[in-house]
């Protein structure tokens, strides 16, 4: 299935600093139930086709809109994505802290929820799917979309340099210790700290590097050869196999093994992060 997922680049270099790829996915014949794992960066998904998406949480199925996403997850929800029937999907893979400027709304307020983009007051994204819908080819539609982006990010806010250079800084650190040092050093209050990543990010400093050095383990599980967990756990700089299993379940609900086995999530499709 990754086969089918294509990706292309960001062309505008207003952009480019807050879209990380635009991405497609076409099946004719799909029954796809994935189960939907924490990401580290949003994904707004325009569903092209008639064939509708559900969200299966809580016990039933519930239609999604037209343009949708999913905020960050800082726990496995047990929630899947079904599709069943002809699939066309284009999609924007913001960077971790690309998201904010097109709304202006502190990016934790969409926090462990799937929403539609109406749900939010993001209306034009209804408008765009149509003009997505009648457009010739993949290209046009990509046009389509940062032109619109880019007019929001004219009259949207930035992410301020100063956050973004933090957060490059801080992306791979998951100790607290790691932290607050960084704090103390740089002369940056906690409690400053963290209002800047709810508000640009949508999660905690810490919570965010564990999610991040998470999603670093399964690429490497799901793409390498790796025969012992334990050499997998401390690669990726985990106390012992066990602290990488616990983590492990804390974002899949599932070991390692049998997360692989299943072979449903999202992740596995197609890699969008």
């Amino acid at each position: 299935m990754p086969e089918e997922i294509k990706r292309y680049p960001v062309l505008h270099p207003l952009l480019k600093k807050y879209v990380k790829f635009f991405w497609e996915l076409h099946i004719e014949h799909a029954q796809l139930n994935h189960k939907i794992i924490p990401q580290r960066n949003i994904n707004l998904r325009f569903n092209l086709s008639e064939t509708p998406h559900y969200a299966f949480m809580n016990g039933k199925n519930n239609l999604l809109d037209a343009a949708y996403f999913s905020g960050l997850h800082d726990h496995f929800k047990n929630t899947s994505l079904i599709l069943n029937g002809k699939v066309d999907v284009l999609g924007i893979c913001f960077l971790p802290d690309g998201f904010f400027p097109f709304l202006n709304i502190p990016v934790s307020e969409f926090k462990n929820q799937l929403l539609g983009a109406s749900e939010i007051g993001f209306k034009i994204a209804d408008k765009i799917s149509e003009r997505l819908k009648e457009a010739l080819d993949v290209y046009a539609r990509l046009e389509i979309i940062e032109n619109e982006l880019v007019l929001l990010l004219c009259n949207g806010n930035k992410t301020p340099e100063n956050f973004r250079q933090i957060f490059n800084v801080l992306k791979q650190s998951d100790n607290a210790l790691q932290i607050s040092e960084f704090c103390r050093r740089n002369n940056i209050g906690i409690r400053k700290l963290e209002r800047m990543y709810n508000k640009y990010v949508g999660l905690s400093a810490s919570t965010y590097g564990t999610l991040n050095r998470f999603h670093n383990s399964i690429n490497r599980l799901l793409y390498s050869d790796y025969s012992k967990l334990s050499d997998l756990a401390y690669d990726n700089s985990y106390f012992d196999q066990m602290h990488f299993i616990k983590e492990f379940r804390r974002f899949t609900g599932n070991t390692p093994k049998s997360f692989v086995n299943q072979t449903g999530s999202i992740l596995q499709i197609g890699k969008l992060t």
